[in-house]
């Protein structure tokens, strides 16, 4: 079975070969990689099942306001995209596009965290407006994506803290909802049949329903430290795929003996009858120790057949 076959089964919700798994480095393990490695790709080396394809925003804002400042790829970019997706495919493997901030993320770098708080309670007009316009920006920025023939386009907002949501429910469903509503119906109208993933570090547990509802296919992060895998995976594990899972702040923190025996449980718990993608639930900073970013792999190589897991 392909990657491609195999991340397609897995979002179908049956077992596979094998487990589908990635990794995300960052650019201290990329360094250590190389010390090791050379020049060899990252992704390559250790078979992740998917691939990443990403563009360049163009870097000339001159003297616009930052809430002016709403660029888009141009078309040479565009067509690199879309060369590396079809690159991709003959290889068959799943390509995913490069994450791109939420809504409420870009609310945040744009007012700051505290006043994107507030805004919907003291400026409820004038935020709406920003919204839309943000809104309008992701479905664009997101469709490229969509129209380059990624298999999953990955959107997202940071909602969750380490243990609850950071804003109500209610708040959600007044403010970001409908903005992520509007992006997952654009995406479906330019190619109903992609996958559609969405990050959220923390706690989203309270949320997971809206977003199966929203029909959303992939909640990426799942993060151990802030909710119940096992939970998830009883309440919601046959009407979304989650990918990642592995405690970055837990699991590969300890011994390498400690990952290998810590992504085992994982796996027990999230992999029967698919809808898992496993992989760390962040990108890997130089907290991680390099062997246990060895030892991740090594797991996933003894234990992320079904019968194993």
């Amino acid at each position: 079975m392909t990657s491609r076959q195999r991340v397609q089964t897995a979002l179908r919700h049956q077992a596979s070969d094998r487990i589908p798994f990635n990794l995300r480095p960052g650019p201290a393990i990329k360094e250590r990689f190389r010390q090791e490695f050379g020049d060899s790709d990252f992704a390559e080396h250790f078979a992740h099942d998917i691939r990443y394809v990403s563009y360049a925003l163009p870097d000339c804002r001159g003297d616009l306001p930052l809430q002016e400042w709403t660029p888009v790829p141009d078309v040479n970019s565009i067509e690199d995209v879309k060369a590396s997706v079809r690159v991709l495919h003959e290889r068959e493997l799943c390509v995913c596009g490069g994450y791109i901030c939420g809504v409420f993320e870009q609310a945040k770098a744009w007012l700051g965290d505290e006043a994107a708080l507030i805004a919907p309670y003291e400026n409820t007009a004038g935020f709406g407006e920003l919204l839309d316009k943000i809104t309008a920006w992701k479905q664009t920025l997101y469709g490229v994506y969509a129209n380059a023939g990624v298999d999953i386009v990955w959107i997202g907002d940071d909602l969750g803290a380490q243990r609850s949501l950071i804003m109500s429910p209610a708040q959600y469903h007044r403010c970001y909802h409908p903005c992520h509503e509007q992006i997952v119906n654009h995406l479906r109208a330019i190619r109903p049949e992609v996958k559609i993933a969405f990050h959220c570090c923390g706690c989203v547990t309270p949320l997971i329903p809206d977003l199966i509802g929203l029909g959303i296919d992939i909640l990426e992060a799942v993060q151990p430290e802030a909710m119940d895998i096992a939970q998830l995976k009883r309440e919601f594990g046959q009407d979304i795929t989650f990918w990642g899972g592995i405690g970055a702040q837990s699991v590969l923190q300890g011994t390498p003996q400690d990952v290998m025996r810590g992504v085992r449980e994982t796996l027990r718990i999230m992999a029967p009858a698919g809808g898992y993608i496993a992989a760390p639930c962040h990108t890997l900073t130089e907290e991680v120790p390099w062997e246990n970013v060895v030892a991740f792999h090594e797991a996933m190589d003894r234990y992320g057949n079904y019968l194993a897991s």
